[in-house]
């Protein structure tokens, strides 16, 4: 009969994170202490074979040993974060494997597993104790055996003896004289192991070595004498506890059936691919436990010509997703029926294969597409690798599709549809029909869920790990484009595109059918923005070459100053752009106060560190990071972004990447701008419009101060707006008490800060900051405001409880806004959540109502006459025929006014200019 199997799994834990090098998830998961702990307690069971098993850790809560003594394992240095936020894994894997696991707060690992060997041995059953810890060699009988299973080396009693010198009953009193100080057990000083082992040798134990201490000669005699209490306090720690009150016993410890879908989910989140394809696997030696009723799919059935290929994984990697089969096109007879059946077709998920990520240099090498969960299918047109076989047509293909892709009627599905647009469009076809991007659809049901590429959501919704493209083209500088890949490697690649697609469709379709508000907001809103920001990416806006390369010029000749300024306030001449130079003249040369070194021996220099040092010369190292930044951002760097041919800059716009719905932009970032001040003037000064055209500047007016007073109705606030008061003025003369005329600028600067303060949510020492008040001035000034709005006050309030108790915060068209921090039990983050939550609301209102107006506004446009550029924060850029600018200024602030009606009215500003500068 095989031993009862007790694990110290303590011991596992820390030795798998330090045995395993570093292992990251894609999501930033640490799991090499997960990995090496589950792999090893796998390899002991496949050796002993148990039926009866125990797992056991230890708790965060102090043991009676803590009680006697202050210093019991208080040299042990805290567990590090990347270690800690593996606990709750390995604990879930190992429940999910079927294997009993076993914690009891206030006891150690040890005394639990002492226990439980007492009443497993009493019963007359043999038990193997896996661990590493030497204290539990006092547990070693001939009934039990120990063993280092990363070592798989065992101690029974004489292999206790030969490696202690001691027999294993005799253990704790070794232990108690020679000590431990990673313990806190002090020991007899001048004991140590073989001094231990001679004296219990000699007198058989610590009751015999004091009754003989006289006989004891020289400084361990004497420290014997004086360390007879220590020693007593000692014994107590080093024991091991064997008779806790524990609600199981052995016979409760039965090995049981793995949890199939929980694995699944674990496998999937820790990104174990492995393990995720052995689970369809039963003749696994690791499965052999798995019960026969789990649901299984079948495997594919294998394509009997060459011009169909299964998915290479499919009985693995896409069982759980459905049991689908993949084929590769290349002959005209499978061409010619793909064909009929996408003209017959009423929808279907489609997906491009490319030659680069930037669509606007990226040809079709193939695309796959899906019509249901049951099949995908890959058509490769352009891979000219080596040898490659022959394939369809490009230019024919796409001419027969074409009618299919601009048909509005046939229903197309995608994950991140704007992309392919982009793709077809470059070979002629302006895609219609888009129906379903499981990108956005992904992102709307929950933005913070998950990011939102495929991988991301497919592990999330489907527990299924998609073949990543570095896996079939390498890494680095050798990774092949998809052109030079072989294609029975990336047919299954790009099919799974499609058909992964397609199961997220069905997934997700299904959750947002329970919140019509959030399908309104896939439907009506996301998806037209989608179409609306393919023509706006397309269209780019047209940039001054001369005008950039004088700007960055002028720059670096004003960096170069600040330069010299530097030097001569240092005394010493030093890069100003190194931060190792920066924190050596700042802290050593200067001893400017509040210096602070990372770990890596330097000084911090961040922003939020200089901003708080008082001396001139911080002022003038944050000044030159800014126009650093700046020129390499935008004056240098802008000019190599744009067309060679149009001199066009053509940014790329995200729908899945803030929390609160607003858009964000890349290469180049067209929302970091400066807003104010003569540099971001200068910089837009660089965005003109082309002979015969102007710009024009539409920017919602103070949108987030209107929403605050539609959500909160309250009255002074709304009053303010629909008598189109200056609302920062009217703040000051409400706060002061004073007459609206009354209000001097500094007192309308202070109420401006304090309006928008509490809009995005900043705390009272950042009001102090903005406001220069003392901390007792901001309090009374804030206190007043509340008195006079009180309504915004009890929005902040309302607002807070309703995150807190239901997780979400709402925009004005029901997008839900995750508050996940809410809960946190540490109050920082808590009391952040709660702020965010507070803005959450108006941004993402703001953010729903841009929206619309971008939809609107493109359905109205003169096409010939008027191009839809931009999307920066409030703004809408337009480049329109410089004859109709009045008429065409006019009819876009009426329609963005009027996308949703308030309590108070919607007012945009409407500007234009030659320049972008000009308009704003």
């Amino acid at each position: 009969m095989p031993p009862f199997v007790l694990v110290d799994g303590s011991y596992f834990l820390f030795r798998a994170y330090h045995a395993v090098p570093p292992l990251i998830t894609s999501t930033g998961l640490h799991t090499n202490a997960i990995r090496g702990a589950i792999s090893a307690i796998q390899k002991l069971m496949r050796r002993m074979n148990p039926t009866h098993m125990a797992v056991i850790f230890d708790t965060p809560e102090p043991t009676f040993r803590h009680v006697l003594s202050p210093i019991y394992k208080g040299d042990r240095p805290s567990m590090p974060e990347e270690l800690a936020q593996q606990i709750p894994y390995l604990h879930a894997l190992i429940r999910a494997l079927g294997i009993p696991l076993y914690m009891l707060p206030g006891a150690e690992a040890d005394d639990i597993i002492g226990t439980l060997t007492h009443r497993a041995v009493a019963e007359g059953y043999d038990v193997l104790i896996s661990t590493g810890d030497k204290d539990m060699a006092q547990l070693v009988t001939e009934k039990v055996t120990l063993e280092d299973s990363f070592k798989e080396r065992q101690l029974n009693v004489e292999g206790v003896i030969e490696k202690f010198g001691v027999r294993p009953d005799q253990i704790i009193d070794y232990l108690t004289l020679m000590g431990d100080a990673s313990d806190g057990i002090m020991g007899v000083p001048g004991v140590g192991a073989k001094t231990a082992a001679k004296l219990l040798n000699e007198y058989g134990s610590i009751g015999g070595i004091l009754e003989n201490v006289d006989s004891i000669k020289g400084r361990v005699g004497q420290n014997l004498k004086d360390n007879v209490e220590g020693i007593t306090l000692d014994h107590q720690l080093a024991s091991i506890v064997c008779d806790l009150p524990l609600t199981l016993d052995w016979h409760d410890l039965k090995l049981g059936n793995p949890n199939v879908e929980s694995l699944r989910s674990l496998y999937t989140e820790l990104e174990f691919r492995n393990q995720l394809q052995s689970l369809d696997h039963p003749n696994n030696p690791d499965n052999q436990r798995y019960t026969q009723n789990q649901p299984r799919a079948a495997a594919p059935t294998a394509e009997a010509t060459s011009q169909s290929t299964n998915h290479a994984q499919a009985s693995s990697q896409d069982d759980k997703i459905g049991a689908a089969t993949y084929h590769t096109v290349l002959s005209d007879a499978d061409w010619t029926a793909l064909l009929q059946r996408m003209q017959q077709a009423t929808r279907f998920a489609i997906d491009t294969e490319t030659t680069s990520l930037d669509y606007r240099h990226a040809q079709m090498v193939g695309f796959s597409i899906a019509f249901d969960a049951k099949d995908a299918y890959y058509v490769p047109l352009a891979h000219d690798y080596e040898h490659a076989p022959q394939q369809q047509n490009r230019e024919q293909v796409l001419a027969q599709i074409k009618p299919i892709l601009e048909n509005d009627q046939v229903k197309k599905i995608g994950h991140h549809l704007k992309y392919d647009a982009h793709i077809f469009k470059n070979h002629g076809i302006d895609l219609k029909g888009w129906y379903f991007d499981t990108m956005l659809a992904s992102y709307i049901f929950n933005a913070t869920a998950t990011r939102h590429g495929m991988d991301d959501v497919a592990r999330l919704y489907l527990s299924h790990l998609t073949t990543t493209f570095e896996q079939i083209a390498g890494k680095g500088a050798k990774q092949k484009t998809f052109n030079q890949i072989e294609i029975e490697i990336a047919a299954p690649y790009a099919a799974e595109d499609a058909h992964v697609t397609y199961r997220l469709f069905e997934v997700l379709s299904a959750k947002l059918a329970a919140m019509p508000e959030l399908t309104q907001i896939l439907h009506n809103i996301e998806m037209p923005v989608a179409e609306v920001l393919t023509h706006m990416e397309e269209n780019g806006i047209l940039l001054n070459p001369d005008f950039l390369s004088q700007l960055s010029t002028e720059f670096s000749k004003t960096m170069q100053g600040l330069e010299d300024q530097a030097t001569t306030l240092a005394g010493q001449s030093f890069n100003i752009a190194s931060p190792k130079q920066v924190g050596e003249i700042l802290f050593d040369k200067l001893a400017i106060k509040g210096g602070k070194k990372t770990a890596t021996g330097q000084y911090s220099t961040s922003e939020s560190v200089l901003e708080k040092i008082e001396h001139p010369i911080a002022q003038i190292i944050l000044e030159h990071r800014s126009l650093a930044k700046l020129k390499s951002t935008y004056t240098d760097r802008l000019i190599e972004q744009a067309s060679e041919d149009t001199l066009r800059v053509h940014t790329s716009y995200h729908q899945a990447v803030t929390a609160t719905g607003r858009l964000s932009s890349s290469d180049p970032n067209l929302q970091n701008i400066p807003i104010r001040g003569e540099i971001g003037r200068q910089i837009r000064q660089a965005f003109i419009a082309p002979q015969g055209r102007v710009l024009l500047a539409a920017d919602y007016s103070q949108i987030e101060l209107r929403l605050m007073a539609h959500f909160s109705q309250d009255e002074a606030l709304v009053h303010a707006f629909k008598h189109g008061q200056d609302v920062h003025q009217r703040t000051a003369a409400e706060v002061l008490g004073i007459a609206l005329e009354d209000v001097t600028s500094d007192q309308r600067r202070q109420a401006k800060a304090v309006n928008f303060g509490l809009l995005y949510g900043m705390s009272e020492f950042g009001l102090i900051r903005q406001l220069g008040f003392s901390r007792e001035e901001s309090r009374s000034y804030i206190a007043r405001y509340f008195q006079r709005y009180p309504g915004v006050l009890e929005y902040m309030n309302r607002t807070r409880q309703i995150a807190s108790e239901q997780g979400f915060v709402e925009t004005i068209l029901g997008r839900r806004l995750y508050t996940p921090d809410i809960s946190a039990s540490n109050k920082m983050i808590k009391q952040a959540a709660e702020r965010a939550a507070i803005n959450a609301p108006l941004q993402g209102s703001a953010a729903d109502i841009i929206k619309l107006a971008m939809i609107e506004v493109q359905k109205m446009l003169p096409q010939q006459h008027a191009k839809l550029l931009l999307q920066v924060h409030d703004e809408l850029v337009f480049e329109v025929d410089e004859a109709m600018a009045d008429e065409l200024a006019a009819k876009i602030a009426d329609t963005m006014q009027s996308v949703l009606q308030l309590s108070v009215p919607l007012i945009v500003d409407v500007g234009q200019g030659k320049n972008w500068d000009e308009a704003h």
